[in-house]
């Protein structure tokens, strides 16, 4: 009589991960539904007792004792077991052995299993194999087939696919527990998708199940960083969804997860140069830092400041110190030679908020730069300037490596959106006049020439007025504060009012007086929030209280918003690293994780008036965006 080998399919249901199908199923022939033998019950036995080892070996001697189809549905399930245990190279064995393929239904099944074993199969092919079988599954195979559907759809971006077929899989009766996993499988496949790529998908779904998935996907992340947000989408998706068989544990499973994304670590080691020619710039990003800590109402990490100055520890030494305390998190070092550093002596097992940036991925994902580069100002004043139609630029630059890389930033930037740079000239940092690089620039030099050789030529004395080149749209200025002042009004005394000059946040003072607003009268550049008056900082006025209790007014500093971005960037940091689309408010900016693992700045654009420092924005009518990047 035929005896079924129910815990043989029970360990074999147990061990695979429901999906969804377009072929029907049936119920297996023989020879494993009706078979005797002593090895199949021993093999049944070593199962029972959690020896699927034993009973692969069992199997397959049992094997060996039959022929034709039976003996190949034995191997089959052998190598079933064996792929389930974690050991493909014994599943291979037992697929390549002579007699594996006996008929169709045992093909279907070895084209399962040798899909699952060949890593080289691309996604598109393990699709085309597993739709096209030669015969239908069992349906104790049809989980295993769709879950590698599921997760090769989803690998090759086919996400209303993915989705459908497990919707698919989850009628399928399986346990609560095998129908979380598959769930929790593909909620995090949709959130590690390109946001993109949701937003397309949902666009051109048809069915409201499959839409109600998306719409989910696309709404948790992005409300990613603010949890009451999160938990108020949740709570109208539930209540206004079609039943798209969404669990009642993956809404737990959502919010646990970003409870435990917007958790700052228990402790945070600092590493600052707090003595030495740094310990100003240190104080100030520490003074920023403690701002935030004392303003912030959530859970609050234990800060330990670690002096990485002249009579401080070497980096090395803190950042080895403070793994030994139990960090969780270091923020620091400032300077780019302590980062080199770090990055050269050590694994950063502890993960490392840098607050400079250097050339090098040997961080890897453990490590995120943040910094206040003038190159970030540079990029986002070149994007002013293409929102603006600047199509043909000059640029005048000091003639030092700061003022190299800025001016090289903004080109690279603006000609990435093809607008043009069409001269450019450098200036002496020490120099007052800047007569010389500034007509040339302006082509006023050549206009003064073409006079000087007419008059030459025909001998007589005409009335001139030298002329600028006509053929540009505007200029930048790649100058620190104190040569802002002088090369600006030197550029408008030269023909070049009228012209539109842009520049970058450091030719700015943080809070420039009547005479720097004169010196800098129509100045277009992008600005950090935390230096404006009406500042669209979080907390801003608790903040500057904390900072300056007997000042309110005192002038607010650069380094400060380094100090409260890098406070608060801890409770936001894993949710922005996955998502580079996903963005946060802070005081240098509007911040963003890039692929590079940098923080990324989105400045204000501004334009600097006899009245103070003016914002540009749609609302005024300026064809410019609210941010620039």
């Amino acid at each position: 009589m035929p005896t079924p080998r129910l815990p043989l399919i029970a360990l074999f249901t147990a061990l695979v991960v429901a999906g969804c199908s377009s072929l029907d199923t049936r119920e297996a022939t023989a020879p494993l539904t009706s078979l005797e033998h002593p090895r199949i019950d021993a093999a049944e036995s070593a199962l029972a007792v959690n020896d699927p080892a034993s009973a692969v070996a069992l199997l397959r001697m049992a094997a060996s004792d039959f022929s034709g189809p039976t003996a190949t549905g034995l191997r089959l399930e052998a190598a079933r077991v064996a792929l389930a245990m974690g050991d493909p190279a014994a599943a291979q064995r037992l697929l390549n052995e002579r007699d594996a393929i006996a008929s169709a239904d045992n093909e279907a099944i070895t084209i399962v299993l040798r899909t699952r074993l060949d890593e080289t199969l691309s996604d598109r092919q393990i699709i085309d194999r597993l739709e096209n079988l030669p015969a239908p599954l069992s349906a104790r195979m049809v989980p295993y087939r769709l879950q590698a559907l599921i997760d090769a759809k989803a690998a090759s971006g086919d996400w209303i696919g993915a989705i459908n077929d497990w919707r698919t899989l989850d009628r399928k009766a399986l346990s609560p527990a095998r129908r979380g996993r598959s769930e929790a499988r593909l909620w995090q496949a949709l959130q590690a998708a390109p946001m993109a790529a949701l937003r397309r998908a949902a666009d051109s779904a048809r069915q409201p199940v499959t839409t109600q998935w998306l719409e989910l996907a696309i709404g948790v992340r992005q409300r990613a960083l603010d949890a009451e947000a999160t938990r108020a989408f949740l709570a109208d998706h539930r209540r206004s969804a079609v039943d798209a068989g969404i669990s009642q544990r993956l809404i737990r499973r959502i919010l646990a997860m970003q409870r435990a994304d917007l958790s700052p670590p228990r402790r945070v080691a600092v590493l600052l140069p707090l003595s030495g020619d740094w310990a100003g710039a240190g104080r100030r990003i520490r003074d920023g830092l403690l701002a935030a800590y004392h303003t912030d109402s959530g859970d609050q990490p234990v800060l330990a400041f670690f002096d990485v100055g002249a009579d401080g520890l070497s980096v090395t030494a803190a950042y080895q110190q403070a793994r030994a305390e139990g960090a969780g998190r270091v923020i620091g070092p400032l300077r780019k030679s302590a980062l080199r550093d770090l990055v050269a002596s050590t694994d950063l097992s502890v993960p490392v908020l840098a607050l400079n940036r250097i050339d090098s991925d040997r961080g890897g994902p453990r490590l995120q730069q943040f910094g206040l580069a003038p190159e970030n100002d540079a990029r986002a004043t070149a994007a002013l300037a293409n929102q603006m139609g600047q199509e043909r630029m000059l640029v005048i630059r000091r003639d030092d490596d700061w003022g190299s890389r800025v001016a090289t930033a903004f080109k690279t930037a603006l000609t990435e959106a093809d607008a043009a740079i069409v001269g450019e000239q450098r200036y002496p940092p020490d120099q007052q006049d800047l007569s010389f690089p500034i007509k040339a620039l302006l082509g006023i030099d050549a206009s003064e020439t073409r006079h000087e050789r007419l008059e030459s030529i025909t001998g007589e004395r005409f009335g001139f007025e030298a002329r600028r080149r006509q053929d540009i749209d505007g200029l930048f200025m790649a100058a620190r504060e104190r040569d802002a002042r002088l090369v600006l009004p030197q550029l408008r005394f030269h023909r070049g009012i009228g012209l539109p000059i842009f520049g970058v946040g450091t030719s700015v003072p943080g809070d420039p007086d009547s005479s720097a607003r004169s010196d800098l009268d129509g100045l277009l550049f992008a600005r950090m929030p935390w230096l404006l008056d009406d500042a669209p900082v979080p907390a801003a006025d608790a903040l500057q209280q904390q900072l300056s209790p007997a000042d309110p007014s005192a002038a607010r500093l650069r380094l400060q918003s380094l100090g409260i971005d890098s406070y608060r960037l801890l409770s936001g940091l894993p949710a922005l690293a996955r998502d580079p689309e996903l963005s946060m408010p802070g005081a240098s900016g509007r911040l963003s994780i890039n692929e590079r693992q940098q923080i990324q700045r989105a400045l204000l654009p501004v334009q600097m008036t006899e009245a103070g420092i003016r914002r540009l924005n749609r609302v005024d009518g300026e064809a410019v965006t609210d941010r620039v990047p």
